[in-house]
């Protein structure tokens, strides 16, 4: 030919046919080659998640995109931020609003990328919101209850403390499962010795702290015994393994010992899920108060205008407000807590070579 040129990039593995197809439907005059990375090699990022998991996508990459040699933890991430979204927003008849509305804006402007992304996980967290809304008997503030509507679980203004423990153990489901995580991708990379001292160990120390703990005013029960031998043993195990890479002994054992302070740092991550009680119940409080002020106005036709008024601004604003609220927070809970116990980030993302459009769209199946 009269002039050659040489490109050199990346594609995914599964794409490779796609693109020797699409080439010699435009030209017989190509060589293609190509190559595995090199085993230590950083290359970007495609993460390939099913369509229910993507929406999560648009808070893992507020975070940082994986690493090439990591999990991606959207399909971890997702059941958890579903939950906690609907238990910190947590009113029934908010949740509908909010789904039927981004969903309606998502294709009405047809939004692409992370904005149609993002449209997505807030119509996701509406249907959280009214799960959650119906099982704490929440429509509107209180209306539900004044309309004879009663919670399918419990009210948590009613039962706090029990509310306050349910955040709790989420929060403890969720660390664990971090832990879980970081202990496969131990035995993944050729360290299973790793996931045994490093999760295992603090596994068998929290979980007999937790079973004492609960146990602790039935000392003649088995439980009790159980839980506090595991501690035990976990405590020990931690000790002798925790300073394994030191070669001074005594170093080794000070190591160990200290390794025992990090509990504090566990109770501190749980700690931080009563979060999802305090934004559920300023949710339902700000409700209530609009739906009492309300009441009090709607004695007269000015009344009953500026009642209605106080309804629909107050609660536009309590929803809007606690969205917010509710999608930063749960994003936190992601990012310390969960993020913390395995993800290390720190990747770039596999950005196609493709035409940047304004104001058009390219049909997928014709871009090369």
């Amino acid at each position: 030919t009269h002039s050659t040129f040489m490109l050199k990039g990346w594609i995914p593995e599964s794409q490779t046919e796609h693109l020797v197809k699409k080439i010699s439907n435009i030209t017989p005059y190509y060589d293609i080659k190509f190559e595995d990375p090199a085993e230590d090699e950083v290359f970007p990022v495609a993460v390939n998640n099913p369509p229910i998991v993507q929406p999560f996508e648009v808070v893992t990459n507020l975070y940082s995109t994986p690493n090439s040699h990591e999990l991606d933890p959207n399909a971890y991430m997702a059941p958890f931020y579903f939950v906690f979204f609907g238990m910190m927003l947590g009113d029934a008849a908010y949740g509908l609003i909010l789904a039927i509305l981004a969903s309606y804006f998502t294709k009405k402007y047809k939004w692409q990328g992370d904005s149609k992304r993002l449209g997505q996980l807030i119509a996701l967290g509406g249907i959280s919101t009214f799960i959650w809304g119906a099982l704490y008997g929440s429509w509107f503030g209180d209306a539900g209850t004044m309309l004879g509507i009663p919670p399918l679980w419990f009210n948590p203004l009613d039962e706090p403390v029990r509310m306050l423990i349910l955040c709790f153990a989420m929060g403890i489901v969720q660390i664990f499962a971090g832990m879980a995580i970081k202990a496969y991708m131990n035995v993944r990379d050729g360290h299973p010795w790793a996931a045994v001292f490093d999760q295992g160990f603090w596994y068998v120390f929290l979980i007999g702290l937790i079973v004492f703990g609960l146990n602790k005013s039935n000392t003649e029960s088995t439980a009790y015994t159980v839980g506090k031998y595991m501690s035990i043993a976990g405590a020990v195990g931690l000790i002798l393994t925790q300073g394994r890479e030191e070669k001074n002994i005594f170093k080794k054992l000070v190591k160990g010992i200290l390794s025992l302070y990090d509990i504090t740092g566990f109770l501190s991550d749980v700690l931080s899920y009563s979060r999802l009680f305090a934004l559920g119940l300023a949710t339902g409080v700000i409700g209530m108060v609009l739906n009492k002020m309300a009441a009090i106005l709607g004695s007269s036709p000015i009344g009953w205008i500026l009642a209605v008024f106080i309804l629909v601004v107050g609660h536009l604003f309590n929803i809007a407000i606690n969205t917010i609220g509710a999608y930063v927070h749960a994003s936190r809970l992601q990012y310390i807590e969960f993020f913390g116990r395995f993800f290390e980030g720190g990747g770039h993302a596999f950005k196609p070579l493709s035409i940047k459009t304004k104001y058009t769209q390219i049909n997928k199946e014709e871009a090369v």
